[in-house]
């Protein structure tokens, strides 16, 4: 059976860049989502902060887009769109949790779908608890 996972940016960065701390880690990670083991579902914020690292870390632009192309064209994920319903989730779990705003709408996205929250960041992960 397939696992739904919300994959936070800092996982999918990491798993591009052989010169990040958890690499491996990450691609272990990442490789499941290409293998179809795990189905992830993200918000496009996500899809935003890793084009947006790829073009800062690497200089080069046309590996940021190629970035997008690549995980926007890929069966296993899916990225979902900020409607009212989702910002006031979003808003909600910010409220309660103090997480930034970014955060928050990876969290709901989470929350939502019924999804395994997967980041390298401890702060997400430990607010997050509390609501999911």
């Amino acid at each position: 059976m397939v696992k739904a996972v919300t994959v936070d940016s800092s996982i999918i960065i990491s798993s591009l860049l052989p010169a990040e701390k958890r690499h491996e880690e990450a691609r272990s990670i990442w490789d499941k989502v290409l293998a179809g083991d795990y189905a992830a579902v993200m918000p496009y914020s996500v899809l935003v902060e890793v084009v947006a690292a790829i073009r800062r870390r690497t200089g080069s632009e046309l590996l940021a887009n190629e970035m997008q192309k690549t995980l926007e064209g890929m069966e296993t994920v899916s990225f979902v769109m900020l409607d009212g319903r989702s910002a006031a989730g979003a808003c909600r779990i910010a409220a309660k949790t103090g997480l930034r705003g970014m955060d928050a709408l990876v969290v709901q996205v989470a929350k939502e779908y019924k999804a395994e929250l997967l980041t390298f960041d401890e702060e997400m992960r430990q607010k997050a608890t509390v609501v999911l």
